[in-house]
């Protein structure tokens, strides 16, 4: 019986899949933190809890975050602004770990700083052999959980300032006409787009405006400060094509 080229991929990928094996499960709590870049709100409190019925090994550590303007986040060891204690974690069964973190860089900012906190579970088989049990190689691929909570460094008085920098048409690579906004936070604390409105007008004088919904990949955009976000969504249908100009609304939630 012949098999298609598609059946095959098919069975392969069963395969693969027949062999990974579920990662032992824990949690970061929590997700977010914000510190003071000095003072008793520079050290911040963690905890890792394992959820699973065996022991599990976790490894934290602290990179540094920036976006780009087309919203690609990158990271870069940072483990020098941070004193992690314990960073490494043997939890037991349903165990719970306190973590404490101190932020140790600059205690003078000018604006928010972000980072974050990595905890990830490490391979290691913790499981202690059975004497009797004899030594056979296993195959599979074991899944490993891996947490990156956000981190920010706040000094006081700081606030977000976002202004409409530009709006261009560009044609997509299906050559679709593209509205691309692009935003520039001038201020010293990261904005979020929560319940973007977006008034545009054309140089014809029609003129449209679209909310939250309409704007996916728009709301709720995150602009660190000191940075820009180029946003591009399909051209709206009751906007003629062109020259285009507009104002905007948004909730600015911390």
């Amino acid at each position: 019986m012949k098999i298609s080229i598609q059946q095959f991929l098919a069975f392969i990928v069963f395969v693969i899949l027949s062999t990974i094996s579920p990662a032992l499960a824990f949690k970061l709590d929590p997700i977010s933190r914000v510190f003071a870049p000095a003072g008793a709100g520079a050290t911040q409190s963690y905890k890792i809890i394992n959820d699973s019925s065996e022991q599990i090994a976790v490894e934290l550590s602290m990179v540094k975050r920036t976006i780009s303007i087309d919203g690609k986040e990158t990271t870069e060891k940072a483990d020098d602004d941070f004193l992690v204690f314990p960073s490494q974690i043997i939890l037991p069964p349903q165990g719970v770990q306190s973590v404490r973190v101190t932020w140790l860089g600059n205690s003078n900012p000018e604006k928010e700083l972000y980072y974050r906190i990595v905890a990830e579970q490490l391979p290691i088989n913790l499981k202690k052999p059975e004497p009797s049990a004899p030594q056979t190689a296993q195959g599979g691929v074991k899944m490993m959980f891996r947490y990156m909570g956000s981190v920010y460094i706040r000094p006081k008085n700081v606030q977000s300032k976002v202004v409409l920098n530009a709006i261009t048409h560009e044609k997509g690579k299906d050559g679709n006409d593209r509205l691309v906004i692009t935003f520039d936070n001038q201020g010293t604390r990261r904005a979020v787009l929560s319940e973007l409105n977006l008034n545009l007008t054309s140089e014809k004088g029609s003129q449209i405006n679209l909310k939250s919904e309409e704007l996916q990949g728009v709301n709720n955009g995150v602009i660190l400060a000191g940075n820009q976000r180029r946003f591009s969504i399909p051209w709206p249908k009751q906007l003629p094509v062109g020259k285009v100009t507009g104002t905007f609304t948004f909730k600015d939630v911390e």
